[in-house]
């Protein structure tokens, strides 16, 4: 009898302690399917930005999908950049992904099998839209309907961010090439009193500039996305013009922080040929009194030193098909001795050019006859780019002084910019350059 108990006793303790194992096993799965899923949801959510289209949301994106099997590519790589046939730029990205992405594939990119995505943002310039743009060389365009009259404004964000998977990396720089650039002309003080194209978030000095850019591009500096996730917005504002055109077409680069390309830092403008053009914004090869330079400018423009050059860069004025002028920085003042320049003669020295100048440091001239020292200067104005004092024979400033930079300024209106009023009818500079 004590036999029989004593075995059902422990038949119901052997029970209880199964019924006890499986619960715990019950709850480990499920805690174990729980976090599983939370890792596979973290890995394959994607930030909310409110341009992208609702199917850009899949959870392949940037993944590895079944129908990339075989490949040794991922769909999309960040920072990949590519030209397709029509010279545009874009990224390397499979084809479903640039569908996605709610880009245009044009031509493949080498070697990978991969096409060349071409992205553009249109506004509508709605008082209440605001486009946002994540991804690296995105086109932002004006509305294709043009732009009405009673239009006050369009802005656009460029939001910086290392954790966002279509970055992915720290970004420390912007590129804005202007491709397409057409606004209101300034005032005939030089002032942008009109239109403006304005820039907010970049830690360097980034001006307020109005008319015709094409072809222009600056750089936007920031802190690195990886620490300091940035937040950039773009943004044309419009005032009341009886004869408005406006249209611009602006492709936004994001530049890595270990980048080559990188440019200097406090670099607006930055040129890495040999040869070249730098043009002053709103300078055109057009006929006509107008003022184009702009008021309140004052930024540095950087060339890249050529390894195997003799580290010399020289500058003259551009040729002009029209009766304009290729340097026209402020007719100069008259010196002190009573000379004054003549009309499309150059000026140098800061007495003379006190408040709209260039500064080359260390400019001198070639070719100067043997009887004429070489003089060497930082400032120069007028309607002519010379070393010499009220030059008017066309020539080349030259400057060994490493790292090449110009800096270019000009006051906040031309109304007390010579003796005896003011000056109206400025163009700016359009200068070729040589990095030999």
């Amino acid at each position: 009898m004590f036999n029989i108990n004593l075995l059902s006793f422990m038949l119901v303790i052997l029970l209880v302690q199964s019924s006890y194992a499986n619960e715990d096993d019950a709850e480990d799965s499920l805690e174990s399917e729980s976090q599983e899923s939370l890792i596979i949801e973290s890995s394959t959510r994607l930030p909310v930005t409110p341009w992208r289209p609702p199917y850009f949301y899949g959870p392949t994106l940037f993944q590895y999908s079944p129908a990339f099997i075989g490949r040794t590519y991922p769909a999309f790589v960040p920072f990949t950049s590519c030209t397709s046939p029509n010279k545009e730029t874009g990224i390397c990205a499979d084809s479903g992904t640039c569908t996605r992405l709610g880009g245009r594939a044009s031509g493949a990119c080498p070697s990978d099998g991969r096409v060349c995505c071409i992205n553009v943002v249109t506004n509508t310039c709605d008082d209440t839209e605001r486009k946002v743009v994540t991804l690296d060389n995105t086109y932002w365009l004006s509305p294709t309907m043009g732009i009405g009259s009673s239009t006050t404004g369009c802005a656009l964000t460029v939001k910086l961010d290392a954790k966002l998977p279509e970055q992915n990396k720290a970004v420390c720089q912007v590129r804005l090439n202007f491709v397409l650039f057409t606004i209101a002309q300034p005032n005939t003080e030089s002032v942008c009193s009109t239109d403006t194209f304005e820039v907010v978030g970049a830690s360097n000095k980034i001006p307020t500039i109005c008319g015709d850019n094409g072809g222009q591009h600056m750089y936007l500096n920031v802190p690195s996305s990886a620490t300091s996730p940035t937040d950039l917005q773009l943004s044309f504002n419009f005032g009341t013009d009886s004869n408005p055109v406006r249209a611009w077409n602006i492709l936004i680069s994001m530049i890595p922080c270990d980048s080559p390309n990188l440019a200097p830092l406090d670099c607006l403008q930055y040129f890495t040929g040999r040869s070249g053009t730098v043009r002053s914004f709103n300078w055109r090869d057009v006929a006509g009194t107008e003022t184009r330079q702009l008021a309140n400018q004052d930024y540095s423009i950087c060339f890249k030193t050529i390894p195997g050059s003799r580290r010399t860069l020289c500058l003259a004025p551009c040729t002009v098909t029209s009766a304009t002028l290729a340097f026209s920085i402020s007719m100069a003042r008259p010196e002190a001795g009573g000379l004054a320049a003549a009309s499309g003669s150059s000026q140098i020295r800061a007495t003379n050019c006190e408040k709209d100048y260039l500064v080359i440091p260390g400019g001198y001239n070639i070719g100067n006859p043997p009887t004429v020292d070489n003089m060497a200067y930082d400032r120069f104005c007028g309607e002519n780019l010379s070393a010499l004092p009220r030059d008017l024979q066309r020539t080349s400033v030259c400057t060994t002084a490493t790292p090449f930079r110009l800096l270019y300024r000009t006051s906040d209106d031309e109304m007390d910019d010579i003796v005896g009023g003011a000056e109206r009818g400025n163009l700016g500079f359009c200068l070729t350059f040589r990095n030999q």
